[in-house]
């Protein structure tokens, strides 16, 4: 009798014990395996990309602003020199001056181009 309940608990105990190994071990393809949620790692590249990303952005969109200001100063300038012409033609050379002296307090912003044909204009007033 000692011997069947000896048995009895033996297998018992091995029965548990097989059984309850086999749940609370992962495989070892699942434990190797990558898990599914990003680390705070790959969180904080992904924010990083994401941020350059939007200032990317938002330089281009400050370059292209700066461009069409600096398109627009361009055309006030090329209106104004024009405007200096007319007014040199007409004998006006006061408002000339005045206008003269617009041009050259904005002529550092401006192309070379527009800066030269601003002292050709300007030379002629020196010889006054």
């Amino acid at each position: 009798m000692t011997r069947r309940v000896l048995f009895s608990i033996i297998v018992s105990c091995a029965a548990l014990g097989l059984g309850s190994c086999g749940q609370d071990q992962a495989p070892v393809e699942e434990a190797a395996a990558p898990s599914e949620e990003p680390s705070a790692v790959d969180q904080a590249v992904e924010t990083a990309k994401d941020a350059t990303e939007r200032a990317g952005e938002g330089v281009s969109a400050m370059a292209e602003s700066a461009s069409e200001a600096g398109s627009a100063a361009i055309d006030e300038a090329k209106e104004m020199i024009q405007e200096v012409k007319d007014f040199l033609a007409q004998d006006n050379k006061d408002i000339a001056r005045d206008l003269m002296d617009k041009l050259v307090a904005m002529k550092d912003s401006l192309p070379d181009q527009l800066r030269d044909e601003i002292d050709r204009l300007e030379a002629m007033f020196s010889g006054e």
